[in-house]
């Protein structure tokens, strides 16, 4: 299984650069331009779980 860093990693190149995202089973399922909107948006969606949430640099090759 692949933990959520490497999936993020995985898929950096896709991802908007200084946008907020939160990852779910190594499935991005909310982004947005500010952390409490991300977060609102996935308790909302997903309340019983623990999302793994993160800014995206804005250069994506800084994951790497």
């Amino acid at each position: 299984m692949v933990n959520e860093f490497d999936y993020i990693a995985s898929i950096s190149n896709t991802l908007e650069g200084d946008s907020w995202i939160a990852v779910i089973d190594n499935k991005v399922v909310a982004s947005g331009k500010n952390s409490k909107e991300v977060f609102k948006k996935v308790k909302t969606d997903y309340p019983n779980k623990e999302p793994f949430i993160m800014k995206v640099p804005s250069d994506a090759t800084m994951l790497m």
